[in-house]
């Protein structure tokens, strides 16, 4: 709002003073010579009247919404607690162990068979097959003594599967054709290579892992065998991430020191990632583990050489590193993460990741030469990596990991077993469990087999190693033996049967800890004695004098039985896995949608007060000898300090109420004949509070709630479409989350939103009541389409939005899995770093606030700050280059990591330091008044300045003293702080999310330039209604036909205007007097805030995000350092995710309240300024968007959805972006309202403006 009778400029003591005697001047020259040196608070007292009083202290009203919107804040978080822990899955962690005492045996015979094959018979016989209390077997004799486990990350099927030659891949009929990747295809081919050789002792296949596909996850399902959840409850949390459960690793250390190793030693060796340090801490031999720093993703070649430095020794007997600690070993783990580095940097398909794999080549041959046949060689990835070179999602390539097993001597005695396999392959039932073949999108057929690719879950490898190497099956596995590795058919049946025996001991066990597999209880309990049966008719055919074929068909059948049994048991478990806790999503849901209601209250009471007992003067009996007398009565509040008041009445004692509800619920709960709701102390603390609290809220202040529904008295023609559209863009897009395809596609709908806001904002401009709105309105809306267009062109794709969408926020459109930045956004982001101070100081001299410490921050901090940040990326890109020799990238890398640090320090610490203390932007100036004949005219142009006309010599010439910047102090101040924000995410951000979030940044100040105009034309308006036949004041007095003076006819939207917004800046008439005005100065609308959300969704998708965990941009992290440095990497890579989406958009909001808002000095008319409600009312605004799709999230999520196939895939990513989203911007809304405090306080030093 330009300086306005509303805000005028502060009168300097010439012109307070130009009336008064030449006596009294003199003497008063006179006094101040001779008490020249007497202190200051001598001269008030003696003077009071020439030295103002101390400005009033503002601290009471902002601490009043800083408590208010920290309320907000524990309501959210309270409610997201409670939801998350009966969302976000858990399981049941049993601690059983798996004890064999048994020693396994080369020939084992069932059991007598039962005399009938009825149900109780067949229980009564199954108990002779227990392992524990009946014949049954635990284990098999180990066909390898030794084991080599080679685990290389994100090393995907496709890498190391056998290619055809390129004439294959070109099929005659003339269909598309399919070419191999010539820098991951066909270059690690020694598994394929030795597997056709001799496919007996080799298998190959499509290792499939669980999400999420991380490291820790996917090394606790490939050593016990079990399936992951976000949240694991149970018994043992001995450490985080540590593994609790039985797992095969355990087992062969204590088979190890059993079978006779030394006392001191168990032989097991690791090298390489360190989180199996964090996942087995005490399993591996102290003086045999060589840990390397796993999160460095730009070290390509540390962890891969010390894996092979480390274990080669341990292999080849002539290794000249070969001492007496490499002798008896048992088994080698070794962890490479050079191609999933390569991955992250560079993307899947890129020359360095041909190099990586021509090293793994070179590696995996000398182990496979050096190893004897009582040896076993697992290669393997722990998840696969999609085409950036990203993981942790369940994207197709992030789940299809490759599997390689092979041994010299095979996997044990061979026999006529390949009929059997085909049958437990090709099984209908068993297939449609878990198919046996499954298709994968990099290698397509044709050419390759239209069947598929031979697959099995990662959780099989677990059964199947520790019967390879005779250990117990871990007690939780869920995995089924892999068939192939037991090629004969009397040792596959026992494998089947240890298996099926395992399993179903734990599904026991689990059912009397949890309900979670009662509904299948008959369906598993049926296939088991299926399978029991078919083993009992088994042992009738081996003890009867059946010929060979019958009892082949028997031992067939009851293999089949047990392979059904197994497989049922993992996907029903799977199924209900999830342990889902109804009484905390509910709680939490109900807390959310009270908070929904109760931020409308408080929305809605910034504006028409909140009713509660305050001070009241009454003028009953007042007199001039008595002032009036105060009464406490119910009224509405109208300033902040009132508005905290009442909150604190209707919200805060009933919280403290409502715990202690909570408190005597928990101790109820204990005297309650069921036990079977338990809920913790903290739970029901926090609901007993939040539910209470908000209840409260909403019943005493109701009256406030009605006026959400009422329209503006007067604006714009279409304004009440505009109130309508404001409220429904966010019910709209809170709806998208019903549909599948709508959350898939949500940054395509953002666009469309915003544009609609924009667009309907454009087109009510043209009913703006002044010819210089009308222009500029439509103007700065347009513009904001065109950068809203422009920033959305960068994005990145969700795997469920191919085909149709291509990325363009990496070079060539991420096209052939590159990850690099290209050179043309690198060069684009120079470009837009030299030229943003530039548009910003333009956006500030529209209102000659450019002035004072502006251009210094300007052009010489921010300026330098960006083009740092843009030259960061470009030694970034430059740095890997080939052409670039080993000392230049040295340096370079050196160089980038100073300019990085030097970056962020000087934006962290001068320049938040800088601004703190920085003065307003402002300039005095000094220059000739105008004649009185050119005084302006109704409907000019509102300047930027306030200005005083001071009389100076003995001529009673006048000059004019102008206060450049008075218009815009407390805008242009601020802006200043959200650009400094602005460079450091600047810098955080890769070169096309650096454009796209420069464009925000212009989008995100020409919504607070339109707001301001939307708010011009309500101040007219109002002007109307109130004088519609007032004279433009400071207009020519006219003479009527009969010699009298008349005023001019002039419009009343004209005279509206200029007693809005006063001649010459707002100084007042001609004599000094101020043009009345309402002491109300309008408040942002909730189509404004909606804007600034959208603007910050649409700048977390256009800087290369989506909601989905592979999105993340972890090699941020290594920004100003080499390796992972906490606190500050993980906490560059929150901001790269979460700063465009969370703060950009709570930074705008002090900067959509303080854009060309004139102080209003004090004594001035109109009272003192309701800017700290103004802030908070915009602020819930924003906090009720994200609210609402927060609540839309869970709610979706929590009920609608929560057994649907895609829920972990595309509405549980979604739900915690939300979350995140809602509590991460009420904490940034909280630290940007102490920004604004600190510039309040700054207009309030220099102006004693007085803000309630």
């Amino acid at each position: 709002m330009s300086s306005s009778a509303l805000n005028p400029p502060p009168r300097l003591a010439a012109r307070r003073n130009r009336d008064r005697s030449d006596s009294h001047s003199s003497d008063a020259s006179s006094h101040a010579s001779h008490e020249s040196h007497s202190s200051h608070s001598s001269y008030a007292r003696r003077h009071p009247d020439r030295v103002p009083p101390k400005p009033p202290s503002i601290n009471r009203p902002f601490l009043g919404i800083l408590a208010v919107l920290a309320l907000v804040l524990y309501y959210h978080a309270a409610a997201l607690w409670l939801f998350t822990k009966g969302f976000l899955l858990t399981r049941v962690e049993l601690d059983g162990r798996n004890s064999c005492f048994k020693q396994p045996s080369q020939s084992w015979s069932t059991p007598t068979p039962p005399s009938s094959f009825d149900r109780p018979a067949l229980a009564q016989w199954s108990r002779s097959l227990d392992p524990h209390t009946g014949q049954g077997e635990c284990t098999l004799p180990e066909t390898h003594s030794k084991a080599v486990l080679l685990i290389i990350d994100a090393l995907r099927y496709d890498f190391i599967a056998p290619i055809p030659p390129i004439s294959a891949a070109h099929p005659p009929d003339g269909s598309p054709t399919w070419k191999p990747d010539p820098h991951y295809h066909a270059k690690l081919t020694l598994p394929s290579e030795l597997h056709a050789m001799n496919p007996p002792s080799s298998f190959l296949a499509h290792f499939l892992a669980d999400a999420p596909t991380t490291t820790l996850q996917r090394l606790k399902g490939l050593t016990t065998g079990t399936l992951p959840t976000f949240i694991e409850a149970g018994a043992n949390f001995g450490g985080m991430g540590k593994v609790g459960e039985d797992n095969w690793l355990e087992h062969f250390r204590l088979k190890a020191i059993r079978d006779g190793a030394r006392n001191d030693s168990a032989g097991l060796a690791f090298a390489g990632d360190d989180t199996w340090s964090t996942v087995f801490p005490s399993i591996f031999d102290a003086d045999k583990t060589w840990s390397y720093d796993s999160f460095n993703v730009e070290d390509l070649d540390t962890v891969d050489r010390g894996v092979e430095q480390s274990l080669l020794p341990f292999l080849q007997r002539n290794h000249p590193d070969r001492t007496g600690l490499h002798n008896g070993w048992r088994l080698l783990v070794g962890h490479g993460l050079g191609v999933d580095h390569v991955g992250h940097r560079f993307g899947a398909s890129h020359p360095k990741m041909a190099t990586k794999m021509q090293e793994m080549q070179r590696f995996l041959r000398n182990v496979t030469d050096a190893v004897d046949d009582s040896t076993l060689v697992i290669l393997m990835g722990d998840h696969g990596m999609d085409e950036r070179g990203d993981h942790g999602g369940d994207g197709e390539l992030e789940v299809g990991a490759g599997l390689w097993v092979w041994s010299r001597s095979g996997f044990g005695k061979t026999g006529l077993a390949s009929d059997v396999h085909s049958t437990l392959l090709a099984d209908g039932p068993t297939y449609q469990l878990v198919p046996a073949f499954v298709p994968f999108s990099p290698l397509p057929s044709p050419p390759f087999d239209p069947k598929g690719h031979r697959s099995i879950p990662q959780i099989d490898l677990v059964p199947s190693l520790s019967l390879l190497l005779g250990l117990p099956i871990p007690f939780n596995s869920l995995g089924s033996i892999v068939p192939e590795l037991f090629p004969d058919p009397d040792r596959l049946l026992r494998a089947l049967r240890i298996n099926a025996w395992q399993i179903k001991t734990y599904l026991d066990r689990y059912s009397t800890e949890s309900s979670d597999l009662a509904p299948f209880a008959t369906e598993l309990e049926d296939l088991w004695y299926q399978a029991v049966e078919a083993d009992a008719r088994l042992a009738q055919a081996a003890s009867g004098s059946w010929s060979k074929l019958p009892q082949a068909e028997a031992r067939r059948a009851a293999a089949l039985a047990y392979q059904r049994f197994n497989r049922a048991s993992l996907v029903r478990a799977r199924s209900v896995w999830a342990q889902f806790e109804l009484s905390r999503i509910f709680m939490g849901l109900a807390v959310l949608a009270l908070s929904l209601v109760s931020a409308s209250v408080l929305y809605a009471g910034c504006k028409s007060g909140l009713v509660t007992l305050l001070d009241t003067a009454t003028e009953l009996g007042a007199s001039a000898a008595n002032p009036a007398p105060v009464e406490r009565m119910a009224r509405p509040s109208k300033t902040a300090a009132e508005y905290w008041q009442a909150v604190h009445a209707s919200a805060i004692w009933p919280a403290v109420y409502g715990a202690a509800v909570g408190c005597a619920v928990y101790g109820a709960q204990y005297a309650a004949p069921s036990r079977s709701l338990r809920l913790s102390l903290l739970d029901l603390v926090l609901f007993g509070s939040t539910s209470v609290s908000q209840l409260s809220l909403i019943i005493s202040q109701r009256k406030a709630l009605r006026s959400l529904f009422r329209f503006e008295a007067r604006t714009l023609p279409s304004g009440k479409a505009l109130q309508v559209l404001g409220i429904a863009i966010p019910v709209l897009h809170a709806v998208l989350f019903g549909s599948n395809s709508f959350t898939v596609w949500e940054d395509k709908a953002v666009l469309i939103f915003l544009i609609a806001a924009l667009s309907a904002r454009f087109v009510a401009g043209f009913g703006a009541p002044l010819g210089r709105l009308r222009i500029r309105m439509p103007l700065v809306a347009a513009a904001g389409i065109v950068l809203a267009r422009l920033a959305a062109i960068s994005r990145v794709c969700r795997e469920e939005q191919a085909p149709y969408c291509r990325p363009t926020f990496y070079a060539n459109g991420g096209e052939g899995g590159t990850a690099l930045n290209s050179p043309y956004a690198i060069a684009a982001s120079y470009v837009a770093a030299y030229f943003m101070p530039s548009l910003l100081s333009m956006a500030l001299g529209s209102s000659k606030s450019n002035v004072g410490v502006a251009p210094l921050v300007l052009n010489w901090l921010l300026r330098p700050s960006l083009l740092a940040g843009a030259g960061y990326w470009l030694g970034d890109w430059a740095a890997p280059s080939d052409q670039v020799t080993p000392e230049l990238r040295s340096f370079i890398e050196w160089a980038t990591r100073l300019v990085a640090r030097a970056d962020l320090i000087a934006l962290s610490v001068v320049g938040i330091t800088f601004w703190i203390f920085a003065p307003l932007c402002l300039e005095l100036r000094q220059e000739q008044a105008p004649p009185p004949a050119a005084a302006p005219q109704p409907g000019s142009q509102l300047s930027g300045q306030g200005s005083s006309p001071t009389s100076t010599g003995e001529g009673g010439n006048k000059t004019r003293v102008s206060i450049l910047g008075y218009a815009n102090s407390l805008g242009s101040s601020y802006l200043l702080l959200v650009s400094l924000v602005f460079s450091m995410l600047y810098i955080l951000s890769q070169p096309a999310g650096q454009l796209a979030l420069s464009l925000c940044l212009l989008l995100t100040v020409a919504n607070a330039e339109l707001g301001d105009c939307e708010r011009d034309c309500q101040i007219i308006f109002a002007q109307v209604d109130r004088q519609p036949d007032q004279p433009a004041p400071g207009a020519a007095p006219s003479t009527s036909k009969k010699g009298q003076p008349s005023q001019p006819k002039v419009s009343p939207l004209v005279a509206a205007a200029e007693a809005a917004s006063g001649p010459a800046g707002g100084v007042g008439d001609g004599n000094g007097g101020q043009a009345s005005a309402s002491a109300t100065q309008p408040m942002p609308s909730f189509l404004e805030t909606s804007t600034l959300a959208l603007v910050g969704l649409l700048a977390f998708f256009s800087t290369g995000h989506q909601a989905t965990l592979s999105s993340i941009q972890w090699r941020v992290a290594f920004i100003g350092f080499q390796t992972v440095t906490y606190p500050w990497s993980p906490l560059f890579v929150v901001a790269n995710s979460f700063g465009p989406l969370i703060l950009l958009p709570a930074m705008g909001v002090p900067l959509l309240c303080l854009w060309n808002l004139a102080p209003r000095p004090r004594g001035a008319a109109g009272g003192p300024m309701t800017l700290p409600l103004t802030l908070l009312r915009t602020s819930l605004g924003l906090v009720l968007y994200h609210a609402l799709l927060a609540t839309s999230c869970s709610a979706f999520a929590g009920l609608v959805f929560r057994r649907h196939l895609m829920l972990f895939k595309v509405w549980t990513p979604r739900f915690m972006l939300a979350a995140v989203s809602l509590v991460g911007t009420e904490v940034a809304l909280l630290l940007a309202l102490l920004a604004a405090w600190q510039t309040a306080n700054k207009v309030n030093r220099v102006f004693g403006t007085v803000f309630a």
